[in-house]
């Protein structure tokens, strides 16, 4: 008789994954202040971003020109070419924008309708080549954000020239290492490190992990 395996939690029913932006299209409807910060988490991962509202708030259009405004509300075509439609809880017709949305191919969210979404929207904790997603669907942005925030100040101020160096030397790693276990302890001791020692320079941490690894 097969074996059915517990999910991890039946608080949090869904599987994180990242979705490359770098040089997408991304559709806000609505411009208050959740859809401010998250215009400018996609901007910062490299999406262009274009935002529809009849009165939005000036913190959106401080975000002009990088971000295109659109002083109207949202048509189908406006979602043509995009990968990412995200709805604001102002909106009045969400399921019509979903389905404009999937018509035109595009993902969709919409704030504080995980239900009602395609994907599960969060914020991001990042450190150089790290990046942490955090998410809590149904909780108010500014929730995300604050957790966000917290987390990424507990991350060590070196990680990112750790991370690059581990980076440069996972291969050779790999070679002079091809026990997967013994692998696993390196990097394990090696993180440990990283989170203990001070602010190091990339070929700093590319010599001790050198140093680390086992004779030739």
């Amino acid at each position: 008789m097969a074996r059915l395996i517990a999910p991890v939690s039946n608080l949090f029913p869904y599987y994180p994954v990242f979705m490359d932006l770098a040089g997408r299209s991304v559709v806000v409807i609505g411009a208050d202040a959740a859809m401010v910060g998250l215009a400018r988490q996609f901007l910062a991962a490299g999406a262009g971003v274009t935002a529809f509202d009849p009165a939005p708030t000036d913190a959106m259009r401080a975000l002009t020109p990088t971000v295109r405004l659109k002083l109207r509300r949202w048509r189908a075509v406006d979602f043509q070419g995009a990968s990412l439609v995200v709805c604001g809880m102002a909106e009045p017709h969400p399921s019509r924008a979903r389905l404009a949305a999937r018509a035109a191919q595009a993902v969709f969210h919409m704030l504080g309708a995980p239900e009602n979404s395609d994907v599960v929207l969060g914020g991001v904790a990042a450190s150089g080549a790290l990046a942490v997603g955090v998410a809590m669907p149904g909780a108010p942005w500014a929730v995300t954000q604050a957790v966000r925030t917290r987390l990424e100040a507990a991350l060590p101020a070196g990680l990112p020239q750790f991370l690059e160096a581990a980076a440069h030397l996972r291969t050779e790693v790999g070679r002079r290492i091809p026990n997967d276990a013994a692998r696993a302890q390196f990097w394990s001791e090696a993180c440990e490190a990283a989170f203990a020692a001070p602010v190091r320079k990339v070929g700093e941490w590319e010599a001790e992990l050198r140093r680390r690894l086992p004779a030739a």
